[in-house]
């Protein structure tokens, strides 16, 4: 059969993945005698420069030569996962089907394990991540608003944990093909789920444990695998991340190893389509991986409370940005806590950013947000874009600060007004209050040194990049507020630009510019 598809083949042949050794990683990225292959698409002959009837035959070709070894056909993807026949290997039966000229890729179908993680020394501090990230200040911008769902596929959640069962929504077992609300289990059956969740949004000022990155989000847990030791096909993560873009998911990240394979790429892709983005570790190897820079997945590497690349954080060409991955602080199995380490961490921290951002700019495509955040990241190790530390580690507050000024909102610009004191001197009690804003919104009162003149989409904080937070608060339930302060007695000769903004459920708005002289 192989040598009468060989003959036929070789005329239409279009590019494709080059020939190599799959070599299994124990613990990390097992062969589990299933195969993930992808047949060249017709358009793609096609645009090699083949008729379309070609283009036809040689598709099916392809789908014949593989459908007495199919177990599952992926139609979102044109992805066939197989059962590897007897006296075949994955490697001989990879290199048969690509030397056909018919497969864009043809590589194993992992069995993947979790990213290793590691209890660490308590003086790390409990979530040092959001500090270094400037978690506070973006959350000025919002903290979630209970629509947006982010989700995490891997071992489960504990669905009782007091920092995240309110935030819960239905999900999914990968590993079933069950959902949730048809009986399929999405407990933790290993605990690393629950760990990653946590760091996407564990409920904050709930007055308990720990806070995530967005934690006024809802959470899917999706299950991709049935065993307690964590190891998942690499076929069942992609499908749990399909799932629940299908569902509702938003953001979607993934913890385990499989990274350098085509799959991730064509389900980053598929996800991207909907409207989605995926998040996947890097791994802990400390290797360097080549030849997957995946164009649609977000790959995340792993930092510590110094900012720098952790040495055991995989590293290539294949790296887009780095987070806090040394020593996290976020929720575990059976309602505690723990202090964790690896690149399972640093990616469901880049997914709650990346969901606070598509939540605040609803209308930016997710190769918009992306940008965004690439374009606000810290750069580290090499000057510009390394295969280390991809574009760097996300700067919170700045990816807010863009998407906030991209959301434009549905709220009106220099609604509120403002009034107070507008000249005082060094040591003076100044006094200013505001109203139009809408009632018991959330409010925050600016200044700033320099008046750019820089204008947000919708909402003018006419006060520059350089504005700072002075005062947030909960507007009267008729949007009126007041602040009372003292100006620093060694300030003179200053102008200060002051203004008002305001945010509740309709949108975004501000108040007039102030102008505020310290003679």
């Amino acid at each position: 059969m192989f040598a009468t598809l060989l003959l036929l083949a070789s005329p239409l042949q279009v590019a494709a993945q080059p020939l190599h050794q799959f070599v299994e990683v124990s613990g990390e990225m097992e062969f589990s005698g299933r195969l993930c292959v992808r047949p060249i698409q017709p358009e793609d002959f096609v645009a090699a420069g083949k008729s379309p009837s070609e283009a036809s035959s040689a598709s099916e070709e392809a789908i014949a030569l593989v459908m007495p070894w199919t177990r599952e056909i992926v139609p979102e993807t044109g992805e066939y996962i197989l059962d590897l026949p007897e006296k075949e290997t994955e490697n001989t039966l990879c290199a048969k089907l690509m030397e056909t000229g018919l497969f864009q890729y043809a590589e194993p179908d992992w069995y993947c394990f979790p990213v290793e993680t590691t209890p660490n020394d308590p003086q790390f501090g409990q979530q040092w991540q959001h500090s270094k990230m400037k978690s506070e200040k973006a959350w000025d911008f919002g903290t979630g608003d209970g629509t947006f769902i982010a989700c995490t596929v891997d071992t489960g959640v504990d669905l009782n944990h007091p920092d995240l069962q309110a935030n819960l929504v239905s999900g999914y077992n990968s590993a079933s093909n069950q959902s949730q609300a048809n009986g399929g289990d999405v407990s933790d059956i290993n605990g690393h789920g629950t760990m990653t969740l946590g760091c996407v949004g564990a409920i904050g000022n709930n007055g308990v444990g720990v806070v995530g990155m967005a934690w006024d989000i809802k959470l899917m847990p999706v299950r991709a695998t049935n065993s307690s030791g964590g190891g998942a096909y690499l076929s069942d993560l992609t499908g749990g991340a399909r799932w629940a873009s299908d569902n509702g998911a938003r953001s979607v990240s993934v913890s385990y190893g499989g990274v350098d394979s085509n799959s991730v790429g064509t389900t980053g892709t598929h996800l991207r389509g909907e409207g989605s983005l995926l998040c996947w570790s890097s791994g802990n190897g400390g290797n360097r991986i080549n030849g997957y820079d995946h164009t649609n997945v977000i790959v995340v590497g792993a930092t510590n409370q110094n900012d720098s690349v952790v040495s055991w954080s995989t590293y290539g060409d294949l790296i887009d940005v780095v987070a806090p991955g040394d020593g996290v602080r976020t929720t575990a199995d059976g309602g505690g806590y723990a202090n964790v380490s690896g690149t399972s961490f640093s990616a469901p921290i880049v997914n709650g950013v990346l969901a606070m951002m598509m939540l605040t700019a609803p209308n930016q495509s997710p190769d918009q947000i992306e940008q965004m955040m690439f374009d606000n990241c810290v750069d580290l190790g090499s000057s510009g874009e390394d295969d280390y530390a991809g574009h760097g580690r996300p700067n919170f507050f700045k990816c807010m600060v863009d998407a906030d000024a991209a959301g434009g909102g549905s709220g009106n610009s220099d609604s509120i007004a403002l009034t107070g004191t507008t000249n005082a001197q060094g040591g003076q009690n100044c006094h200013w209050s505001w109203a139009g804003a809408p009632g018991n919104s959330f409010y925050g009162f600016l200044y700033s040194l320099s008046n750019t003149g820089m204008t947000y989409n919708g909402h003018s904080f006419d006060v520059g990049n350089n504005y700072t937070l002075y005062r947030t608060g909960l507007n009267s339930a008729a949007g009126s507020g007041s602040l009372t302060a003292t100006i620093p007695s060694h300030l003179s000769n200053l102008t200060v630009y002051l203004e008002v903004g305001a945010q509740d459920s309709a949108g975004l708005y501000d108040s007039n510019l102030l102008t505020l002289n310290i003679n």
